[in-house]
């Protein structure tokens, strides 16, 4: 009797000390658990947060809420900023997608209606909750929407990051000096100077996709309507001969 009772004692105040830490919005479920059990959950309570695994560099805002699904390899952003520095190996999903990108940097923001996905320097592909992929060019980004009606995953068009918004959310999170932050902006800028004329080649050939869609779609009809029109026909001297030549 005396054992469960310590047993139960021991519960209650296991349940009433996470219930206190998540209180202070800052915990860990189960506690220290990130890179040691997986999935590990936590909200960052800090101004910035930083991980470091192996070729795995991750940085992110206060109040983003993360899931670690499997140990450095797969992790969930449920609200807020991450800054993926490095992640060759690495997916990242939301609620409506999921980001893998080679070596390089992106970014994920999970806002309230939609989530963006913005490539600094990686190789990156957005795969949809309906399974179709979006590849994302360096200097580029797309936000992606929820589900609709149709089992289908809204988005917008990518679209050149704009420096100067994406430079806030960079420098609260940069590690260096202002110094050489000023350095990497204009390394970035230099980088970024064609951008104009990559997305004038990014949006013909999403207008030439969709003119192609609609061709087929329209050839389509016509056979279908083709085949109609044939079985109408076949149906009306079917009943030709049975009527008139019997």
């Amino acid at each position: 009797m005396k054992k469960v009772l310590h047993l139960v004692l021991f519960l209650l105040a296991f349940q009433m000390e996470v219930r206190v830490r998540a209180s202070e919005g800052a915990i860990s479920y189960p506690e220290n658990c990130l890179g040691r059990v997986s999935p590990c959950s936590f909200k960052i309570s800090t101004d910035k947060w930083s991980f470091d695994a192996g070729n795995v560099h991750l940085r992110a805002t206060a109040n983003t809420i993360l899931i670690e699904s499997e140990k450095a390899k797969e992790w969930k952003l449920v609200e807020g900023t991450l800054w993926v520095e490095n992640a060759p190996s690495l997916k990242v999903k939301t609620v409506s997608a999921e980001a893998e990108g080679s070596s390089g940097q992106y970014w994920v923001f999970a806002q309230k209606d939609r989530i963006v996905f913005r490539n600094i320097s990686a190789k990156l592909v957005v795969t949809l909750k309906d399974h179709s992929k979006l590849d994302v060019p360096r200097g580029f980004e797309i936000w992606v929407g929820p589900v609709n009606s149709e089992a289908q995953v809204e988005h917008g068009m990518v679209e050149p990051v704009d420096l100067k918004s994406h430079l806030k959310a960079w420098y609260e999170l940069y590690p260096g000096t202002k110094s050489q932050f000023v350095s990497e902006v204009q390394d970035l800028k230099d980088q970024w100077a064609d951008l104009t004329e990559q997305s004038g080649d990014i949006y013909k050939k999403v207008v030439e996709r969709k003119l192609a869609a609609l061709h087929e779609e329209k050839h389509k009809q016509l056979e279908i309507k083709k085949k109609k029109e044939e079985e109408r026909q076949r149906m009306r001297e079917e009943f030709h001969r049975r009527v008139f030549e019997n």
